[in-house]
């Protein structure tokens, strides 16, 4: 322990946010670093994806993307966008990955997406991926629960 540390005494005088602070809860600094990880990670392995069939499909000539396909990708692009901008902004970033994570749900069921394979390995694959890019947004919402938990029972005198 530094000399500069402070360990559950409220601070008296400086800091811009005295009347919101709270005693440190060790389990919302893992949450938040977690979904900043994974959400970059996901992110970062979509954008990658993106690319690499775009690049594929300049090589090859192919079709040009049906619209069904250019909603997908669109929303998408929301969740690739809302989980980097949680870097800098992190209820923004979830509410805007959250919101395109929730309309791609809605547009998987509302436009009939059918795989050419195994509709039980289509569903597992769905559910794992879907388990998956849903868990960043997860944890930033209970981070934000626990803050918002703590200052309460702080200023309620709980702790």
């Amino acid at each position: 322990m530094q000399a500069g540390d402070n360990r559950g005494e409220p601070q008296t005088r400086g800091g811009s946010l005295e009347s919101e602070w709270v005693p440190e809860n060790e389990v919302i600094p893992f949450f938040r670093w977690s979904a900043r990880v994974l959400g970059v990670i996901l992110a970062g392995f979509s954008l990658l994806m993106f690319i690499g069939e775009t690049y594929a499909a300049r090589r090859t000539s192919s079709p040009p993307i049906d619209p069904k396909t250019l909603v997908g990708l669109f929303l998408a692009g929301g969740y690739v966008i809302g989980m980097f901008l949680a870097l800098a902004w992190e209820r923004a970033g979830a509410i805007v990955g959250g919101t395109s994570l929730g309309l791609i749900v809605i547009w998987f069921f509302v436009s009939g997406v059918r795989s050419h394979g195994d509709p039980a390995l289509a569903a597992l694959w769905c559910s794992i991926l879907g388990f998956a890019y849903l868990l960043p947004v997860a944890l930033y919402v209970s981070c934000w629960w626990l803050e918002e938990r703590d200052r309460k029972r702080w200023k309620g005198g709980i702790f």
